[in-house]
């Protein structure tokens, strides 16, 4: 049965696909903040019937009913990553929640720590928002464009149960044929070809797959691949990989940073290069180690709390572990009214690279190399990647284009200058090697492409480290 036909949903559908697109542009300040407090008490009524949440305000002696603002969601305990786990399945959905109106997606788990929770047809129908407020925002014609998504489609995945369960009933709004859902797993080449023949307005992926999309354009594959903007999330972007991207394809690169237990994009970045959040959808705090709110221009660990669907409620959720760095009502020329991140999303903690002198990097502050390859003017560098094996030994991996390997600057000179740059920005008790390969390959355990930059050291080693400092 087509949900669509319950006049509540399609009825909330289209009063939201009016409303939504927009809405941190035309908003002030002060309506949103009016927004947010609405949106605030409805979840917490909603969450107000789910165990999980019941235990935890009982335990905190909270007073659901005394939220009234966002300032005041403080108050309000946190929810981890572990609580999520600990209360699957009943827990963490309403006791009158039915479950076969419900989908269970799971995240990558690659820190071996896979949480489940349960979304629906309404949540999904209303996560829609975030995307029509970008596309509004870029100036795309949602009923128009050419939209092509590389992702992973596996069974229990948010993009493979999107699939399934929600986009054959949105033909009576949408030109399915508008869409183009490609599985990252196929090959390079046919995902090329299949573009070629969509011929895609956007591409939304992760930055390897843009990369290697990036080679074969420049090889003169691809004509018909001419977008007008491509996105990229599940994983941090480095300035090489935008700009080796934008040169093949002559039209911006931008983050989206989303995850399973969002739902929905938490954040976007606009054409200035700022970071900014979507407020009416989410509120967003950073805590330190100690579970601390951190100031404004201060590095934490992101907490979300959604302000919308059904499903699991996510209130002041500690367990997606990025650092994030929150302005203090800093503005953006480009017009948009919501809060923005002062700093890129610098990536797990467990994904810090951690040295012997007690010096820490967040992963996408560990990406030198574009710099080197700027000033070189070269693009001879196909793919790269970064790899801490020790504390004290750091392997980086080039795959280099064969086409331009004898022009411009020599490869010996590209590797002599990366190893240096690396040797000074890490310390003389960690060995540096640079090696060239055939390929990077997919990380077998999310079945996504890799990251750019890994670390093999382990987040308690590194605490440990950082302790004898």
């Amino acid at each position: 049965m087509n949900p669509f036909l319950n006049p509540k949903i399609s009825l909330s559908f289209l009063k939201n696909y009016i409303t939504d697109p927009g809405r941190i542009e035309r908003f002030s300040p002060q309506q949103l903040e009016k927004y947010r407090n609405h949106a605030l008490k409805k979840i917490l009524t909603y969450a107000s019937s789910v165990p999980l949440y019941q235990k935890k305000y009982e335990e905190t002696h909270i007073n659901i009913q005394s939220i009234k603002t966002t300032n005041e969601i403080t108050k309000l305990p946190f929810i981890t990553k572990q609580n999520l786990r600990d209360y699957y399945p009943d827990g963490i959905i309403p006791k009158h929640y039915n479950k076969k109106n419900g989908h269970v997606v799971s995240t990558g788990g690659t820190s071996g720590k896979s949480v489940s929770i349960y979304t629906d047809f309404p949540t999904i129908l209303r996560a829609l928002g975030p995307p029509l407020a970008q596309m509004h925002y870029f100036h795309l014609n949602l009923r128009k464009i050419r939209a092509a998504h590389i992702g992973n489609f596996n069974r229990y995945r948010i993009d493979g149960v999107t699939q399934e369960h929600f986009f054959p009933h949105l033909k009576h709004f949408y030109q399915l044929n508008n869409t183009l859902n490609l599985d990252v797993n196929e090959p390079i080449k046919t995902l090329m070809e299949r573009l070629n023949t969509f011929k895609p307005d956007l591409i939304i992926s992760y930055p390897t797959v843009f990369q290697h999309l990036a080679f074969l354009k420049k090889k003169g594959l691809g004509e018909h691949v001419n977008p007008s903007l491509m996105q990229v999330g599940g994983s941090i972007l480095d300035e090489y990989t935008r700009s080796y991207v934008e040169d093949a394809f002559s039209c911006p690169l931008l983050n989206i940073y989303l995850s399973v237990e969002s739902q929905a994009c938490i954040a976007f970045e606009c054409r200035e290069h700022n970071w900014h959040i979507h407020s009416d959808f989410f509120y967003v705090e950073a805590i330190d180690q100690h579970n601390n709110i951190v100031a404004p221009g201060e590095r934490g660990r992101i907490v979300i709390t959604r302000l919308f669907g059904q499903g699991t409620p996510i209130i002041r959720y500690t367990g997606m572990e990025d650092l994030i760095t929150l302005s203090d009502n800093e503005t953006c020329t480009c017009g948009l009214h919501s809060p923005i991140f002062k700093k890129p999303v610098e990536g797990r903690m467990q994904a810090n690279i951690v040295l012997p002198n007690g010096t820490v990097f967040p992963c996408g502050a560990f990406c030198f190399i574009e710099p080197i390859l700027n000033d070189l003017k070269t693009f001879k560098i196909k793919q790269y990647q970064v790899i801490q094996k020790k504390i004290n030994e750091i392997d980086i991996l080039l795959v280099i284009d064969e086409d331009l390997r004898n022009i411009g600057a020599p490869v010996e000179e590209i590797i002599s200058r990366i190893k240096k740059i690396y040797q000074e920005k890490t310390c003389p008790d960690v060995t540096i090697s640079v090696y060239e390969v055939d390929e990077i390959k997919t990380d077998p355990q999310s079945n996504k492409p890799t990251p750019i930059v890994v670390t093999h050291v382990s987040q308690e080693e590194g605490y440990k480290q950082l302790s004898k400092v």
